[in-house]
């Protein structure tokens, strides 16, 4: 009995090897810096060549490129098929490739390997669909919505510690667009501070209003408008010692009647006109 467990010990260990060494010859292992690559003008794609090579890359290799190893599928030289990538024997990056594009969901992870950090959904090479991002502990970071590459809707962030949303824009062709809203606090400093926005093509245009809070109690506030991009109309601003200005602003210049009074005393301590 003791002699047929020690063959079947035997074999095991074998068998184990071969498939160590399968594993190990099926993947050629290879510097980055050795690579050279052309770009397919016809189809667009990279095509992937030994440096001193004429034919193009086929089969699994592990690409080394300083403390990061790319595991990677090539046919006729151009990606296909699952990628991952390592840093110091660590998973920190998977998804999968198509005529060598990225296509399909790409994750990366934290530095153990299981916690993800960013999600990245792709089609054909470029960001279609929702990104988002973790904190280490997993705690939502952020959402970005994306179409054919390009920002295109919500983009929303949330708070460390409580996951409280706390900023919130909206794009067109990366371009913001509409009302853009963000929240700052700080419990131990005491401070709050609020920011209201409005954007067209990019650009602040229209109300705009900031309002901060230092130990409950008003430290800054500013109110007025924008029109492509800059300060237009009417404005009032108070500063953290209740000093109010008020005037007017014509496409980011001061024009009019201006003035300068105490919030708290009404006394006007000057005024002057542009």
């Amino acid at each position: 009995m003791n002699i047929i467990q020690e063959n079947i010990r035997k074999v095991f260990i074998v068998l184990s090897l071969i498939l160590l060494c399968g594993s190990s010859f099926a993947q050629r292992i290879v510097e980055y810096g050795d690579l050279r690559t052309l770009t397919d003008a016809k189809h667009g794609t990279v095509v992937h060549y030994l440096k001193d090579g004429k034919r193009p890359l086929s089969d699994e290799y592990r690409i080394l490129r300083g403390p990061d190893e790319e595991s990677v599928h090539f046919s006729k030289g151009v990606k296909q098929g699952e990628y991952r990538r390592y840093r110091d024997g660590v998973l920190r990056e998977e998804g999968a490739y198509a005529d060598g594009k990225r296509h399909g969901l790409f994750i990366t992870y934290y530095q153990d390997g299981k916690t993800p950090q960013r999600e990245v959904p792709m089609q054909h090479g470029k960001i279609e669909g929702t990104v988002r991002t973790w904190f280490a502990d997993g705690k939502p970071d952020m959402i970005q919505e994306y179409r054919e590459g390009k920002k295109n809707g919500k983009e929303q962030r949330f708070a460390p510690k409580t996951g409280q949303l706390i900023y919130e824009v909206s794009y067109i062709d990366d371009q913001k667009e509409g009302k853009q809203w963000e929240l700052n606090e700080d419990d131990a400093e005491g401070w709050r501070s609020e920011t209201v926005s409005h954007y067209k093509n990019g650009e602040l245009d229209g109300i705009y209003s900031y309002t901060a809070h230092l130990h409950g109690k008003l430290y800054a506030y500013k109110c007025g408008s924008f029109k492509n991009g800059y300060k237009h109309g009417d404005w009032t601003e108070i500063d953290d010692r209740g000093i109010v200005t008020q005037g007017e602003y014509t496409d980011g210049r001061e024009t009019g009647h201006w003035i300068r009074f105490d919030h708290l005393s009404g006394e006007i301590l000057n005024e002057w006109d542009k």
